[in-house]
């Protein structure tokens, strides 16, 4: 109701000033509008809405109730909502920096090849005193299908799960593996990768033999109706997306050592799982990559597919990764 209101007072007094705004150059009526600018819905979103939280946009039901307590307190109370819920499909500033200067990296066609199985095969005695670590910028990314919603705001959503499951896959290894289960998007979302910077410099100042460092998220991709999957030896697969920094907001001399590292993962990929990982994306911003030179953001799925689909993916990446850092070794 306090929004409500702020809304309704704003809109006035911008109705009222409007002949006078030339000559206040500090009241931009843009800055007051500029969240609900952001929102991106298509018709099928917008009517999904409107039909859950109010009738007389619905256009499915043919009746609703014509009473007085109706009008003056549910229907203002059903319009609130829907305007709040409208919001989260808009994009944080955060999210529009992110995907400033977005591209896809090419790739070459990779002939896949049969791989000896690796999964029982124990690497201590060669990956000894070696480290590879993953953390979640965004802890609380979940997925829709287990979680019930793409975000546990305050909370550890299963992305971490996702993370964990990777470290443990790679220990039994004997790839030493950690994951750092610090949340660092909350309370305040917008300082995710400030605080994840700090975790990441912890992490690099007590590990002198670290091989790899990952930042795990899920994509959320708007419209999407159906998770994207991969099948691989009989069972559905979330598919994993590369994410690399490059230097064109923040100085990053070296983020094309990250981007070669990303491409080898990739070929070996495509060699031992086809299709699993859909691609290299780069991006403006750096991603705390610059203090490594093996550091990616990686995707698994998105917010549509099942935790299961995506800590599959995380199985399968591990049997890749292990065979990256053996030919680097």
């Amino acid at each position: 109701m306090q929004l409500f209101l702020l809304v309704l007072i704003t809109g006035v007094s911008a109705e009222i000033s409007s002949p006078y705004l030339g000559k206040m150059p500090a009241f931009n009526v843009q800055n007051i509008l500029l969240p609900f600018k952001k929102i991106e819905l298509d018709k099928k979103q917008a009517a999904s809405l409107f039909r859950e939280v109010n009738v007389v946009f619905a256009g499915e039901k043919t009746s609703f109730p014509m009473t007085r307590h109706y009008f003056k307190e549910k229907m203002p109370e059903e319009l609130m909502i829907s305007s709040i819920q409208a919001l989260a499909y808009g994009r944080s500033e955060e999210d529009l920096r992110e995907n400033e200067g977005e591209n896809e990296v090419q790739l070459p066609e990779v002939e896949p090849e049969p791989l000896e199985e690796s999964r029982d095969i124990d690497y201590s005695s060669f990956f000894k005193d070696c480290k590879v670590v993953f953390y979640c910028t965004h802890s609380a990314e979940s997925y829709i299908p287990d979680s019930g919603k793409a975000r546990c705001d305050g909370q550890r959503g299963l992305v971490n799960e996702v993370a964990r499951s990777i470290s443990k896959s790679l220990s039994k290894r004997g790839l030493p593996a950690e994951f750092e289960d610090r949340i660092h998007d909350f309370p305040e979302y917008n300082k995710s990768y400030t605080n994840s910077r700090e975790t990441v410099q912890k992490i690099l100042q007590s590990n002198n033999r670290m091989l790899a460092l990952f930042d795990i998220h899920r994509d959320s991709i708007p419209g999407l109706e159906k998770a994207e999957t991969v099948e691989i030896d009989g069972k559905k697969s979330a598919r994993i997306l590369i994410i690399v920094g490059t230097d064109e907001r923040k100085s990053h001399p070296e983020w094309r050592k990250n981007l070669e590292f990303a491409q080898e993962i990739y070929r070996q990929g495509e060699k031992k799982y086809p299709g699993l990982i859909k691609g290299i994306r780069t991006k403006a911003g750096t991603y705390n990559q610059e203090f490594f030179p093996r550091a990616l953001l990686l995707e698994f799925g998105g917010d549509l597919n099942s935790f299961v689909e995506a800590r599959y993916a995380g199985m399968l990446f591990s049997d890749i990764l292990i065979e990256v850092l053996k030919e680097d070794l």
